[in-house]
């Protein structure tokens, strides 16, 4: 099979190489990848900014049809449409598995991370990790799971968006722009913040319902959200979503007193700030990271009802034997989310 591998250390050595199928063994799923989509974490394991343990296929979005099963798997059959969880390994015993908080877990692999991943014809998965694909969540949504999960577990999870709350994006990415309709499906007023290189994106965010988009390099941020605030002087939650340090100082300034932050960006490095401001507003100050079980059946449950509609935000889907386009076009952010199609690739070959 093809298959794209970080074959050892360092920046770049990434190939396209031939392998052989990987074989499920027990409680195992071997699924048929349809559609995986690139995040940002492949385009930093892609420069060696991301710790990862090569040689490891890539990819932690995907979804596909169950093309083979191990011993002491039931409840699956051949054919079944699915998608897998990105946690390959987890310990079962602490406290945070036995409380529902896997991705807290000390021992927690991931897969196209640790463990070999999604950019491949095949991937065997453990069976706990699959979820079974809804009537009208197509193998394109079903890439989109993952991401979508995690705001899920943000916004519903550690904290709760409801009706009547003002939310602010900073940084329309793929999660941001996930973030912003997940609380819009919520009923809270959202406004999309990004810079001159996020124009298409702010674009795309207003063809979306989004309630407002600004763009910082040439517009007062807090000048536009104010009036949306009811007097309270920001919004109520801000989604710091861009991972840097410019984009949580904006989140201080545009955040109302006793409001809340919500850190979903990652940082390549430490970042200073005036963490003072925490206690002088009063902030309350959310991490959240990867997602739990019950995040992703929410997230198929919101795209099996319609109420959240990921397929905009897909801006290609390209086969394997392109992945040099397609993470160009991720990194230099050219469109929204890139998607491969393994199967396809396999056609070609």
């Amino acid at each position: 099979m093809k298959a794209l591998l970080k074959e050892q250390r360092g920046p770049g050595n990434l190939q396209l190489r031939d392998t052989t199928p990987p074989v499920p063994g027990p409680r195992e799923v071997q699924i048929a990848v349809e559609a995986a989509g690139i995040c940002g974490t492949d385009v930093h394991i892609l420069h060696d900014s991301f710790p990862y343990v090569p040689p490891v296929i890539l990819g932690h979005e995907f979804s596909g049809t169950v093309r083979d099963m191990g011993e002491g798997v039931d409840g699956f059959q051949v054919g079944d449409r699915v998608m897998a969880e990105t946690t390959a390994v987890l310990c079962g015993q602490c406290a945070f598995c036995r409380g529902g908080q896997t991705n807290l877990c000390a021992s927690r692999k991931a897969y196209g991370i640790h463990v070999n991943g999604g950019f491949a014809e095949f991937v065997v998965v453990r069976k706990e990790a699959v979820h079974r694909l809804p009537a009208n969540v197509d193998f394109i949504a079903g890439a989109m799971t993952e991401p979508l999960a995690v705001c899920v577990h943000a916004l519903t999870e550690r904290i709760h968006v409801s009706t009547g709350q003002l939310l602010l994006v900073l940084g329309p990415g793929p999660i941001g722009l996930l973030a912003a309709l997940l609380a819009k499906a919520h009923g809270a007023t959202v406004v999309v913040a990004g810079t001159a290189k996020d124009a298409d994106r702010l674009k795309l965010a207003q063809t979306m319902g989004i309630d407002r988009v600004v763009r910082v390099d040439s517009e007062n941020l807090w000048e536009c959200i104010n009036p949306l605030s009811n007097g309270k002087g920001g919004a109520d939650i801000t989604v710091e979503a861009a991972g840097a340090a410019r984009s949580v100082e904006t989140a201080y300034r545009c955040t109302r007193k006793g409001g809340t932050i919500v850190q979903l960006g990652l940082f390549e490095g430490p970042i200073t700030l005036d963490y003072s401001q925490v206690a002088f507003r009063e902030f309350n100050v959310i991490g959240s990271f990867a997602h739990c079980w019950s995040s992703f059946e929410s997230a198929l449950n919101l795209m099996d009802k319609k109420i959240v509609d990921v397929r905009p935000l897909v801006s290609a889907i390209l086969p394997l034997n392109e992945w040099e386009t397609a993470f160009q076009r991720a990194e230099q952010g050219n469109g929204v989310k890139i998607l491969f199609a393994p199967q396809q690739t396999a056609q070609k070959s």
